[in-house]
């Protein structure tokens, strides 16, 4: 089921507050049930023409196989256009699972899925989820930013332990209080300390901030960079060196 988490990171202005930037980060664990399990699945996507950041948890095979599909008709500009808000994104972006999970076979659909979608318009952010819920049929909602450094997501099987550990970050006296660095600081405790089989692996993790598309982040671990390395159509896999 996995872990995933996104985060924003806001400016304190003279006036007001504003949000600077969106996160969405994950394990990197593939299961399937009992029979065996892969720590090198992609789990965070990113547009490189377009301010859109995707990631998911629940079942793997339709997210990660629609997500494949949607980066690269978002990236040659088929799916989006400029001039689009974020509603008519997010819209377009529904529209476009919704059509082609009605073609998907459905004794290959698993029990649950959230496709997170995190999108800037002029300045502003948004976040959307999609899900698949035990009636077997999607529903997208809008998730509620407000104007402080903090989560704003946690799912998959790994969220309880993860929402445990963050009571932690989230105390007044902590050190990184009101931080974007406090809720990757919690992932990386939870991913060491996890006892959810089906969590796992390095944390990878995909930003949007003011100006620009997508960012993908490396991490270092054990001395080793790791990171995601996009290739040609829009495939994505991580990379050791």
């Amino acid at each position: 089921m996995t872990l995933i988490v996104s985060w924003i990171g806001v400016d304190d202005k003279k006036d007001k507050k504003e949000i600077a930037s969106i996160y969405i980060s994950s394990d990197s664990r593939y299961t399937w049930g009992n029979s065996g399990r892969y720590d090198y699945g992609i789990k965070v996507f990113g547009s490189t023409k377009f301010p859109e950041i995707f990631g998911f948890c629940g079942d793997v095979m339709f997210p990660s196989m629609i997500l494949g599909q949607i980066i690269p008709q978002i990236d040659n500009g088929i799916l989006l256009e400029n001039s689009d808000n974020a509603e008519m994104k997010s819209d377009k972006i529904f529209s476009y699972i919704s059509t082609s999970f009605d073609s998907y076979p459905s004794k290959f659909i698993g029990d649950s899925f959230t496709i997170l979608h995190g999108t800037r318009f002029e300045k502003a952010f948004k976040l959307f989820k999609t899900i698949l819920g035990p009636d077997k049929k999607l529903k997208k909602e809008e998730i509620f930013l407000g104007n402080i450094s903090t989560k704003v997501f946690s799912g998959g099987s790994g969220a309880k332990e993860f929402d445990q550990n963050w009571l932690q970050w989230e105390r007044e006296k902590h050190n990184d209080y009101r931080t974007s660095r406090a809720v990757y600081h919690c992932l990386h405790k939870t991913l060491k300390e996890i006892k959810d089989p089906q969590t796992g692996g390095l944390s990878q993790i995909v930003g949007l901030y003011r100006n620009k598309n997508a960012r993908l982040f490396g991490i270092v671990e054990n001395e080793k960079k790791i990171h995601l390395w996009k290739r040609k159509f829009g495939r994505y896999k991580l990379s050791k060196y």
